[in-house]
């Protein structure tokens, strides 16, 4: 069943809501930035976890958004499951290659299936990139998703012949 869609979502024409707009090379360097000043300014007994919850910000809110528009998603379980057994375990850093890949999924499952756009991730960027290439794919849906909703835009009273 598919979730109603959201008043935002509703409003531009769309049975479900835009994806986050960041651009991905600025959040790759917000990334790197928040990460040196970690580095720079964090206690030595506090610096890994500050830099390991820094790193997992931005993938928890997009297991947060895609949980928003399929709720039978399980990446955010995924991540949570990685946030809770911590830093510094191997077994933490494949449950986030889990979370990357069940992420992948689900985000080709919705815009192959449900919004038909067409979505293909490569897989090996996918392993190297991850987030940040999920990012440059929701942008290139997000203009996609513009274009058509100005494409549908109703044409002003004036020009409707009667």
């Amino acid at each position: 069943m598919l979730p109603s869609p959201d008043r935002s979502a509703a409003n531009h024409g769309s049975a479900f809501p835009f994806p986050p707009r960041v651009h991905w090379a600025v959040l790759l360097l917000s990334i790197f930035a928040a990460e040196a000043l970690t580095f720079w300014f964090v206690p030595e007994p506090y610096r890994n976890f500050t830099i390991y919850a820094l790193a997992a910000a931005w993938p928890t809110y997009l297991c947060i958004w895609i949980r928003k528009i399929d709720p039978r998603s399980s990446s955010l379980y995924w991540a949570v499951a990685s946030l809770v057994i911590g830093i510094g375990f191997l077994f933490s850093w494949l449950l986030w290659i889990v979370v990357i890949f069940e992420l992948r999924e689900e985000l080709i499952e919705h815009y192959n299936r449900r919004e038909r756009m067409h979505l293909r991730l490569n897989w090996f960027l996918t392993l190297f990139f991850s987030f940040v290439y999920f990012q440059f794919a929701l942008n290139r849906i997000t203009k996609q998703k513009e274009a058509t909703r100005e494409s549908f835009a109703v044409e002003p009273e004036s020009s409707v012949t009667a």
